[in-house]
Parts: structure tokens; sequence; C-alpha cells
């Protein structure tokens, strides 16, 4: 452990970390070997880099504008964040039927998601024979999955159970008698179909998103989230434990010319709301924003109370979850999932996107959104559903703009970052070192989880103040 020195501001929160790793197996361990050879000739493993942003957030200034740009940071990204990461890699309810199967990208990895049985299990897409690709678009009703080049099929659970031509049990029929001997495999040695199944991914599920943790490093999930599980009890049955309790309503997908980085940053400031999103300033004021921060791999704060300003979002257009007290009937919640997920939650409905970096200067938008059922069914409750969602369509487009046009500026080699502004910018210094923290793989600090805030679980145990002290709860 290495310790942590004394910080001149009491408000800073960036402290009291603790490494915590998981047992790695011993294949994962020498592919990782391997790619960490030329990560120590890497100029961005020089903690000297990050010196400025490693210092409290009202000394600290952002990274350079160079990490938004370089073709090697992004490639290093892929194994240092991403791959080492629980990373969000779908919604819940897009593989919540056994039988479900579908293809994701985590890290430069291709990896494929399979329903067994109730069971989400993530493997490498690949076939053990000669390396094709499984799987290329999402399927349903699936029993096996099968090789699209010569037919070696595997069970859901990842099982080798049928090569084709290739023994004499292929697909539990024996070969015909005739062409028997061309096939003829007897001679072959030292091949075990157990041995031979596909390989692993760590997965896991919460707050109706399955994640995956590639290299099998990470500390468990519950503790990857900490303090942000517990927050949101409320929600949880609307989440949906293991089975998706969220519905969604719809999906778009958006491509972005910009690095994913900027994306998140920007999700994670409300400063910037008067000047791009003056009609979501209507229910979400700036002056009724405030921190939300717990200890975990996240950053979060929370509009309290929401406003009723006759935007589409306005709470009470339709019925809110049914776990809700009255205090969260009134509160938003805004929160991004270290590295790659980020999403609005409000008391009736979800907003949330998940990012696919695509090198450097290219971003793709998975933005869902979601409700539950009873908001389905009230009475002109898919009309107000398509309200909320072209609201948020035109936020995301409002964001997109700009995060566009920060790409643009910070590839200016003038720009070596910026003064973070402390009262709106302090989960963008978490962010920041959060992605330090993963680039210096040398550093004991790789897989620490930061503190929360000092008063955080004073701030949940406070009434609400707009109930009288007996009521609150």
């Amino acid at each position: 452990r290495r310790p942590v020195p004394p910080q001149p501001n009491p408000m800073l929160r960036w402290s009291g970390y603790r490494a915590a790793r998981v047992a790695r197996a011993p294949t994962q361990r020498w592919l990782a070997s391997l790619s960490y050879v030329a990560a120590d000739n890497s100029r961005w493993s020089d903690p000297s880099l990050y010196q400025a942003t490693r210092r409290s957030v009202d000394e600290a200034s952002t990274l350079p504008g160079t990490v938004y740009h370089d073709k090697e940071f992004a490639q290093l990204e892929e194994e240092r964040v991403f791959r080492s990461s629980w990373v969000a890699a779908a919604e819940l309810c897009d593989v919540s039927k056994p039988g479900d199967v579908m293809p994701v990208n985590v890290g430069g990895a291709s990896l494929l998601l399979a329903n067994d049985g109730g069971t989400v299990r993530a493997f490498h897409n690949v076939c053990r024979h000669r390396g094709a690709k499984l799987v290329e678009e999402p399927c349903s009703k699936r029993r096996t999955i099968l090789c699209p080049y010569h037919r070696w099929g595997y069970a859901l659970d990842g099982r080798l159970i049928a090569t084709p031509s290739f023994d004499d049990t292929a697909d539990g029929r024996r070969i015909p008698e005739h062409i028997r001997q061309k096939f003829c495999t007897s001679h072959v040695k030292d091949f075990d179909k157990s041995r031979n199944g596909l390989f692993p991914v760590r997965a896991d599920s919460a707050l109706g998103l399955i994640f995956v943790n590639v290299n099998g490093e990470a500390p468990p999930l519950s503790e990857w989230l900490g303090d942000l599980l517990p927050s949101l009890s409320e929600y949880e049955s609307s989440f949906g434990v293991g089975t998706p309790g969220l519905v969604p309503y719809k999906r778009k997908q958006y491509d972005v010319p910009a690095n994913w980085k900027l994306l998140v940053e920007n999700y994670l400031e409300y400063y910037h709301l008067p000047a791009v999103h003056p009609e979501l300033c209507n229910v979400s004021g700036v002056d009724e924003h405030r921190r939300h921060q717990g200890r975990g791999m996240y950053m979060c704060f929370a509009t309290e109370p929401l406003s009723r300003g006759g935007t589409p979002i306005d709470p009470g257009r339709i019925p809110p979850f049914p776990t809700l007290r009255p205090r969260h009937q009134r509160m938003a919640y805004h929160v991004a999932l270290f590295p790659n997920t980020f999403f609005s939650l409000y008391p009736d409905s979800l907003f949330r996107v998940i990012l696919s970096p695509h090198g450097a200067g290219r971003t793709v938008e998975q933005a869902t959104f979601l409700s539950h059922r009873a908001a389905f069914d009230a009475p002109g409750g898919e009309a107000v559903l398509e309200d909320m969602f072209q609201f948020w369509d035109l936020i995301n487009t409002q964001d997109i703009d700009i995060v566009k046009n920060v790409h643009q500026g910070t590839s200016t080699p003038l720009y070596t970052g910026g003064r973070f502004s402390f009262r709106f910018e302090e989960t963008l210094h978490r962010f920041q070192n959060m992605v330090v923290d993963k680039m210096l793989v040398h550093e004991p600090t790789r897989y620490r989880i930061p503190d929360g805030d000092v008063d955080y679980h004073d701030l949940l145990a406070a009434p609400d103040p707009l109930l009288p002290a007996a009521a609150s709860g």
C-alpha cells in the first residue's frame, strides 16, 4: 500500500485508496504479460506526465489534449482501462431470455453473451478449432453456438459438444459407415473436448446491465460499484435482479466523431447546462444539483427537487417506480460508471448510454430509454414516453454537438490542459484520476477504488427537507 499524503483542501475526496486484486488464471497471466511488454516502453507510463491532474482539485489541471487524439494512448486504453475494468457490455434486457446470444466488443476484444437457461455467460467470440468468429449478429432461441466455418458446436455454457467429421460422435450421430475410414481419427492424440470449450470471460449483472471483466483482475462487481448499489436500493426491483425489470421503450445509436472520454466528461458536469441545455434547466436546474458521491468506481450527482417547468420529462406525467418513497419521487440521479456508461435516473424512467470507443477519434453510443410496465399501461403512457424520448434525443444531440467542438479544439498542440472549476468539475477530477490509475500499470494504484465524500453517509440519512421530521424517510 502506498501512503497517501495529507491533502491541503478538506473538500478533496481523492484519498484512502486500497489495491484490490482477483487471482488470475495462468493463461490470462501469460496473455497479459505479452501486452505489457510494449507498455513498459510507452511514454504514457511515466507518472510525471500526470502530475498536474494528480493535485487536489482546487489546484489541478485537466489532462492534456493529446490524450484525446494520440493513437498510442487509445491503443493502451484498450488493455489498461477497458480490459482491466468491469465494463458495461449490454442492457440485461438484451439477453433476457434463455437462448439469447449477442456479440459485443470490449477493449478491442470480440466477445459473445449467451443466456444459458437464465444465467448470462460471456466468452471470447472465437472458435477453438481455426479461430473463426462465431457470432456476428444478435440471435435468439439458440441451444448451441455453431461455428460458420467447420460447424463445430458449443453449448451455451461454453462446452464443446460437436466436432463434425472429427470424431465418431459428432452431433450425437455416427459417421456413415461407407465414409468412416476416410475420416478415421483413431490416430488423433491428446484431443479432449472438455479442454476445448470456449474461452470464458467474467460476467456479472447489476443496475439492469451486463458487465464483463476481460482480464479477470478487477475486484468483485459489488465492490467496484461500492456505495452506489445500496444508495439506489429502492430502485432494485425496477432494475431487476438477474432478470430485467426495466422495459426498453426506444433505442438509438449515435456515431460520434470524438473521443469517448470527452463524452463521459461532458456528462459529469452541469456547468454547461445554461449554455448548452436551456430546456433541461426548466426541470433540472443548476442550483438544485448536488454531489452524491460514495465510495466506488463511479461518479454521481443528484437533482433535488426536480422542477415542473413544462418539459416532457417533468415528474408526474406517468406513474413513478412503485417502490420509491416520496423523496425519491422528486429526485433524479445522474450516474457515470467507470469507464463506459452513464445514465439519468428519474422517478419514472431511465435514459442510459453505453459507449464503445473505436480508436481515438470515434465513439459509438448505444442509447436506450427505459421505463416500467405501469408507465406503458397508463392512459396515454406510450405517447408520454415518446415525448420523453424525443426530449432526451434532443439533449443527447446537443451534448454530441458540443463534444465534437471540444474534440476539435483539444487537437491544438498548445492546449496542454485547463484548470478545473472546483464547484462544478470535481467529478471530472475523479474520473480523470481513475483513467490515470489505469494507465500507470506498474503503480500500486491500478486497482484502487476511490473513497466517497466524507459527509456522504450523513447526507443519505438526512431527513426529507420537504416533509415534517416525523414523516421523513
